[in-house]
């Protein structure tokens, strides 16, 4: 973290918009990284996003300094998803769901890891961000169904489904 973080967080804290702005971009392409796993679309990856943002500095008195403000953000931007899922479900379902040829990742990642992502863009919207959630993020069940609205048992059935999916597109992809 930049030596003048501490001096941002408690900028945001009094609402500072400078403060707040540095914060922003400090973090963006770290957390739009964190958004396009699940939403390709450069429309609603923003509109999270900034809806991520929002909900952060609204609660930023929330963050008490014990973990990383990074994994707090992360976990905002991912509730932020999850509204943004239930919201638009119908829309989101009726839609073809692949990506454009430019995409958002870390040049560090594996390049399985990197495959894995690719592949997550050609499943239905509600398993991979289960999928994503579960697998790449790490949530539980349990945290996944409160996200999203589901239940645990429909939270595992899209995991399980996602699994299945990839391992066909994988085999389809080798064959």
């Amino acid at each position: 973290m930049p030596e003048e973080f501490s001096a941002w967080l408690d900028g945001c804290r009094r609402q500072d918009r400078l403060s707040q702005e540095r914060l922003y971009m400090h973090f963006y392409d770290r957390m739009m990284m964190v958004v396009k796993r699940t939403f390709q679309d450069q429309d609603a990856a923003v509109t999270i996003l900034n809806n991520g943002f929002l909900r952060a500095f609204t609660r930023i008195t929330q963050f008490n300094g014990t973990g990383s403000f990074e994994g707090w953000l992360r976990r905002i931007m991912h509730h932020s998803a999850a509204d943004y899922f239930r919201q638009n479900k119908l829309r989101l379902q009726a839609e073809t769901s692949l990506l454009p040829e430019t995409e958002v990742h870390d040049k560090n990642e594996p390049a399985a890891y990197q495959e894995l992502l690719q592949l997550l863009r050609f499943l239905p919207p509600a398993t991979r961000m289960a999928v994503n959630l579960f697998v790449i993020e790490g949530y539980s069940h349990k945290e996944i169904a409160a996200m999203l609205g589901i239940s645990t048992g429909t939270s595992k059935w899209h995991v399980s489904e996602g699994k299945r999916l990839l391992k066909e597109f994988l085999i389809k992809r080798n064959a």
